[in-house]
């Protein structure tokens, strides 16, 4: 059986006296070991209870309710909502604590102390079977419930598995996440997320007080103008939701989410209001935009041409497929991005920072790969953005698109902000020396070195 791999995420802490901020990576692990994980699976996919399975398509509208902190503001909207209520962890007392009676308890976390969670009074409790025996001890009419991880079944009864008839269900560990997959199995195509902030609001990271979450590290997070506080747990979370609910609306839910916070914002920005940062946060949600990696396309003729020996930078780098077949060949590579989303899940273990490259950029290289970079970037902006990247790498292969983008309409939005040809390229190099240049109907490509072209 094979564990999800961490997510990796970056800190940033600025000292007033410094220049430059300190880049700290973040690892996130889950709460519990591997070992204990596949313990609590397979012990508790032995017991008698029953496994949720496929239902069909119905009618019925899923209100799925968080503890985040806007639930508070919606109590009148979900006491009065028509569909079955499934509440996350403490969501479930605190409804009930105004009246309202969830018809399931949904409980994912791992960790011993989410038996504290269980609501004994709950209808009924939807557990995944990766949690601590003592949280289904802890309640009653338990219906068990699977992560969609690789090789899960592995640790199946083998007589279960041929039975069959049970489903594997997607969104990650993040319990709201997983819920909207729950709720898609059993039947419900019409979603209503509340509570869903996935950041604090006055210091606190729920409508009501969950001790387990106290002393937990926060970061800022910037989306459409506002700054946010959340966990990097919660961070991930937001972003990940945004996927699942992407794939739920293609395969014919409709997905509604309420409230304030991280994760409503990036949900329902309108995308005229969002930041290029923003956007490129959002594309990265879309299967169909991860397709294509020109840089991995690329990876031959930059070594060919540039003969690399040393550190490469690889800025912009999207997908982070450019820098694995680097890596392959034997290269040292550092991944930049200013979307922390962008990567395939096979690149988090390559060197990453988040910088946008209109600012100088801290790192230091003999050579640099930029494909599928500068025409994405505002025609006022590229000249501080070359200056800054020939000031981080001596030696720079750029490929840059001189077509209009094909992709942006999704979100209503050009993607490609400078559209020129190549000899307008050419001269916004010409403080620095090209050392090789090529052009085709749809690109330019040329090799930049630091050093000043003569007279």
């Amino acid at each position: 059986m094979t564990a999800p791999k961490s997510d990796i995420y970056q800190m940033q802490y600025q000292n007033k006296d410094a220049k430059q901020p300190l880049i700290i990576p973040v690892h996130v692990l889950c709460n519990t070991s591997d070992d204990d994980l596949y313990r609590n699976i397979r012990e508790n996919s032995a017991l008698p209870l029953p496994w949720i399975g496929y239902e069909e398509p119905h009618g019925g509208a899923a209100i799925l309710v968080g503890g985040g902190p806007s639930v508070a503001e919606h109590i009148e909207e979900i006491r009065n909502a028509q569909g079955t209520i499934f509440a996350m962890n403490g969501a479930s007392q605190y409804l009930r604590g105004h009246g309202i009676e969830p018809d399931f308890q949904v409980i994912a976390d791992a960790k011993e102390e989410t038996s504290r969670l269980v609501d004994p009074q709950a209808l009924s409790h939807l557990i995944a079977s990766q949690v601590d025996r003592a949280t289904i001890e802890s309640a009653g009419d338990v219906t068990l419930w699977h992560l969609g991880i690789e090789d899960m079944e592995s640790v199946f009864p083998p007589a279960r598995v041929r039975k069959g008839g049970y489903s594997l269900i997607g969104g990650g560990a993040a319990v709201g996440n997983s819920s909207m997959c729950l709720a898609y199995v059993m039947g419900y195509r019409d979603m209503h997320c509340f509570g869903f902030d996935s950041s604090h609001r006055g210091g606190q990271s729920h409508a009501y007080r969950q001790g387990m979450n106290d002393f937990i590290p926060t970061v800022a997070v910037d989306w459409a103008g506002k700054t946010y506080t959340s966990s990097v747990a919660m961070k991930a979370q937001a972003e990940k939701f945004q996927i699942t609910a992407q794939r739920l609306k293609h395969a014919g839910c409709s997905v509604t989410v309420y409230g304030e916070g991280l994760l409503p914002a990036m949900y329902n920005t309108p995308s005229e209001d969002l930041a290029e940062r923003d956007k490129y946060r959002l594309m990265w949600q879309f299967d169909g935009y991860r397709k294509i990696s020109p840089g991995a396309a690329l990876v031959g003729v930059f070594t060919d041409i540039v003969r690399p020996d040393g550190l490469i930078i690889d800025f912009g780098c999207g997908t982070g497929r450019a820098g694995l077949e680097l890596a392959k060949w034997g290269h040292d590579v550092f991944l930049v991005d200013f979307a922390d989303n962008c990567r395939d899940e096979e690149a988090m273990d390559l060197p990453f920072l988040e910088w946008d490259l209109v600012n100088p950029c801290p790192l230091s290289a003999g050579y640099g790969l930029c494909t599928d970079v500068m025409e994405h970037i505002p025609t006022d902006k590229v000249d501080q953005v070359i200056q800054n990247i020939m000031a981080s790498a001596e030696t720079v292969f750029f490929q840059i698109s001189t077509v209009k983008d094909i992709y942006g309409d999704v979100i209503g939005h050009r993607l490609h902000n400078t559209i020129r040809p190549h000899e307008w390229w050419v001269e916004r190099f010409g403080l620095y020396e090209i050392a090789w240049q090529d052009k085709s109907d749809i690109a330019s490509c040329l090799v930049v070195k630091r050093t000043p072209s003569e007279g």
